[in-house]
């Protein structure tokens, strides 16, 4: 189907419509068309005259059949190449335009005539200048009726967005830390500041009054923002702030109010997924910007073993590897690197919904966990061999993988992280709908089959 430039093959015989077919060719030009026209736009082949015809007939969009007097050169004895042309395009359900003219015909022709006229009401031309005129109106017609057909049409697809769920409300407070005692307390500890920031004279304040606590708070304006109730005394937050400046806000009241706010509650967005991820061993790298599984388990001279994860993909279970181990090829008691299945994120607020992004990933770590740059070049190789349907495999089981409400039986390790909660793939209609040769042929072979489906149903999530 064409979205731009339709393919017009303009089929009849050419040495008595010279004049027409100059007239046709340029037809097809001002309605913006590409001309397929032995004479003047096909190429050399190695191939015989009919069959290199046939083809272009067959890769068309519009096929026009010109009746002149002439039936033309018949190349097997028996129907002429137009009307092979012809017959090629009705069996192809190629759209048809007739032009025929008020030339004497011979036999044969007069015989093709008839097989025409009952399929197509054709407009009958004097010369070769009316020709012209009536096959751009027919084209322009047949152009709008498939282009209008072609973009009212829509289609599901699915995105790489996935509708996020927080609370209503946040807390905001200011803080109450003494920065000299902090800085003796890291003194004593043998950890002096370099240039400390606000968030870490907190972290270091909450250290002070052994307080273990998630990072999912944010440092902003010299006060502190969260989703904890700040008006809980139970709460750790609560030991270093002014517990009496503590207040909760709406959160579209705050995100709504400035530009920056919103980029402050997009942050506290961030630090909340990462302390969900933390919980599933997905460490967040922040020079890479992106989130990677880490391995949980070492064998029994200490090293990384490689981490799998058993899912159902619909009603299939299937295993993930996560991380795989990579050993030294010098000494394969050491671990040389980890190859890790990553994904990067952002947040996104779409007509007061709010989304969140997933785009998987790779990274290489060394056995500390710090990043292996030397692996860059094979990065971009497995992004490179990756096809569309192994990507959206992996999203798929990343997205699952961060969902253990819906996927108790299968993560029931895991404690429900109360401030961010994801749902499913979101799908969204889409126009103008994209004809599914342009992307399955980007698949492997055995994805394409798996994805050919007549009426369109096909199970992306069970391939």
């Amino acid at each position: 189907m064409f979205i731009t430039q339709p393919k017009i093959f303009i089929s009849s015989t050419i040495f008595d419509l010279t004049n027409e077919r100059k007239a046709a060719l340029r037809a097809v030009e001002k309605v913006g068309g590409f001309p397929i026209m032995s004479e003047f736009t096909m190429e050399a082949q190695s191939t015989d005259s009919l069959t290199a015809c046939l083809n272009k007939v067959m890769e068309s969009d519009i096929y026009v059949l010109i009746l002149g007097g002439r039936y033309g050169w018949q190349p097997e004895g028996k129907e002429s190449i137009t009307e092979l042309e012809y017959q090629t395009a009705r069996s192809l359900n190629i759209p048809i335009i007739v032009i025929n003219t008020t030339y004497t015909k011979d036999s044969f022709q007069k015989e093709f005539e008839g097989k025409v006229e009952p399929n197509y009401f054709r407009k009958t031309v004097q010369d070769a200048f009316e020709l012209g005129t009536e096959l751009e109106k027919a084209l322009k017609m047949e152009i709008d009726k498939k282009q209008n057909e072609y973009f009212n049409r829509t289609e599901s697809i699915y995105s790489n967005l996935v509708k996020i769920q927080f609370p209503s409300h946040l807390y905001i407070a200011d803080l109450n830390i003494d920065k000299n005692a902090v800085k003796q307390y890291n003194k004593e500890r043998k950890r002096p500041f370099y240039k400390p920031s606000l968030h870490d004279y907190v972290v270091s304040a909450l250290y002070m009054q052994n307080i273990s606590f998630p990072h999912d708070w944010i440092i902003w304006n010299g006060k502190i923002i969260t989703f904890h109730n700040l008006q809980n005394d139970t709460i750790g937050l609560v030991k270093i702030i002014d517990k009496g400046t503590a207040e909760p806000f709406s959160c579209d009241e705050f995100y709504n109010l400035s530009a920056d706010q919103l980029s402050q509650f997009k942050y506290l967005l961030k630090k909340c997924l990462e302390a969900k991820l933390h919980k599933m061993k997905i460490k967040w790298f922040k020079d890479e910007k992106l989130f990677a599984f880490l391995p949980i388990q070492q064998d029994d001279i200490g090293r990384w073993k490689p981490r799998s994860i058993e899912w159902t993909k619909t009603k299939k279970s299937a295993t993930r590897k996560v991380v795989d181990i990579r050993y030294d090829l010098k000494d394969k008691s050491k671990v040389f690197n980890l190859k890790c299945l990553a994904f990067r994120t952002s947040f996104i607020n779409l007509d007061d919904d709010w989304y969140l992004s997933i785009k998987p990933d790779w990274i290489f770590l060394w056995a500390n966990f710090s990043v292996c740059h030397l692996a860059y070049k094979n990065i971009q190789w497995l992004k490179k061999t990756e096809r569309n349907m192994h990507v959206f495999n992996h999203y798929n089981f990343i997205l699952r993988y961060l969902q253990p409400s819906q996927m108790e039986s299968l993560f029931s390790e895991y404690k429900e992280y109360p401030f961010i909660k994801l749902e499913n793939i979101e799908k969204f209609d889409f126009a103008p709908i994209v004809p599914d040769t342009i992307w399955n042929n980007l698949e492997d072979v055995i994805a394409q089959k798996k994805l050919k489906d007549e009426n369109g149903n096909v199970d992306l999530f069970g391939i």
